[in-house]
């Protein structure tokens, strides 16, 4: 995507409500997990994804007006959600539609759904306005990289050059922050209203739950909630009431206050896990190439080294050190930054993956441990890291 003039940007970003949406729209297949009531009801509900409004010709639009939706919060403490959080929410806009996206820090990483940029490789992203219900400026627009998907979660990672100001990342939360009956909140742009906040409560948390757009099967661990969420809202994120990232809004039930976002569990997977890189600069026919085989620098190990992108650069590398009483590891570079995200241990050499590290906002921290009980790469249970802890 090349970086359109602002007043386009803002065209597509206000495309007029009644042009057809760009839903995709199908048949709910429930899972029934452990902790979650079966729906009982005699036909599965019609659902359909809030991934944005098709726009109309941008010249049409020229000149639009970006104004934010009036404020609807009830109570101080949600004014307080809101003016933290909001800047921190931006429009993603693609070619023919716009969705939101949460910043949440690291290298400068925004989060959204799969469906709001599929098929681009660059989209634009539009952050608020510092001040409340200005008008933006060029330097409030910036063109990102979708750097990860996952269409089956329906998530994807972007990656911005740099932030047009001091905006704070949303803290990610964790699955003990969704409680059933807790208040929830959300910050999105439905319906090309830009940055209208909402509030309401957690109705289930559903385990593996399945469904199926005209894009194909899905199957995450969602949050069912009947926040009032609409097109325009897709990827943007639903807030514990202390204002954490706990899920991210993906789709909703036609004429029902039935509303899910892909849970932070499933984030913490995707963001964890090496994913699917999408770089522009990758060829389509790029395969695996091995750079070296040989010792480590130290002389104490056996260091194997892959580009799996072709840019030139090792972003996988095998270690095993010649001290049997140490453990295999490996690293991976996921982002092609130079630096390493993930470490994978195998602490008794059985060639099963065992523990494994994980900095997922890409800020040079460990965020998450991953525990391999199936012994394979991608871990089968993921725990908040905490320092100092002996693991």
């Amino acid at each position: 995507m090349k970086r359109a003039t602002l007043s386009a940007v803002i065209a597509i970003a206000l495309a007029d409500p009644a042009v057809a949406q760009a839903d995709m729209v199908g048949m709910a297949l429930p899972a029934s997990p452990d902790n979650a009531s079966t729906l009982s009801v005699e036909s599965s509900p019609e659902l359909y994804d809030l991934g944005g409004l098709t726009a109309k010709a941008t010249t049409k639009y020229t000149g639009a007006k970006l104004v934010d939706a009036p404020y609807t919060g009830r109570g101080r403490h949600d004014s307080e959600i809101y003016r933290a959080l909001s800047s921190s929410v931006v429009i993603v806009v693609t070619d023919d539609s716009i969705g939101s996206g949460s910043y949440i820090g690291g290298s400068n990483s925004v989060l959204t759904n799969w469906h709001v940029v599929k098929g681009f490789q660059k989209v634009g992203l539009l952050f608020k306005p510092p001040s409340e219900g200005s008008k933006p400026s060029e330097a409030d627009f910036e063109i990102a990289e979708v750097i990860k998907i996952d269409p089956g979660r329906d998530l994807a990672l972007l990656r911005l050059a740099s932030v047009p100001r001091d905006v704070k990342p949303i803290i990610l939360g964790s699955e003990s922050d969704i409680q059933v009956g807790a208040d929830v909140h959300a910050i999105g742009h439905p319906t090309g209203e830009a940055w209208t906040y909402t509030k309401g409560f957690i109705s289930q948390y559903r385990k593996d739950y399945e469904w199926r757009t005209e894009e194909g099967a899905h199957k995450a661990s969602v949050i069912q909630t009947q926040t009032p969420i609409n097109p325009g809202n897709s990827g943007g994120p639903l807030l514990s009431d202390d204002g954490k990232l706990i899920g991210v809004n993906a789709f909703k039930a036609k004429g029902e206050a039935l509303n899910f976002a892909i849970a932070i569990t499933d984030v913490q997977v995707f963001l964890a896990k090496a994913g699917q890189p999408i770089l522009a600069k990758a060829p389509s026919t790029c395969k695996s190439i091995k750079l070296y085989d040989g010792r480590d620098r130290q002389d104490i190990a056996t260091l194997v080294q892959f580009d799996t992108n072709c840019d030139g650069k090792p972003d996988y590398s095998f270690v095993t050190p010649d001290d049997r009483t140490k453990p295999i590891s490996a690293h991976l570079d996921t982002n092609f930054d130079g630096k390493t995200d993930i470490s994978v241990e195998d602490r008794n050499r059985d060639q099963k993956w065992d523990i494994s590290f994980h900095d997922v906002d890409f800020d040079g921290k460990i965020d998450l441990v991953g525990y391999h009980a199936d012994g394979k790469l991608t871990p089968s249970r993921l725990d908040k890291y905490v320092p100092g802890t002996r693991y």
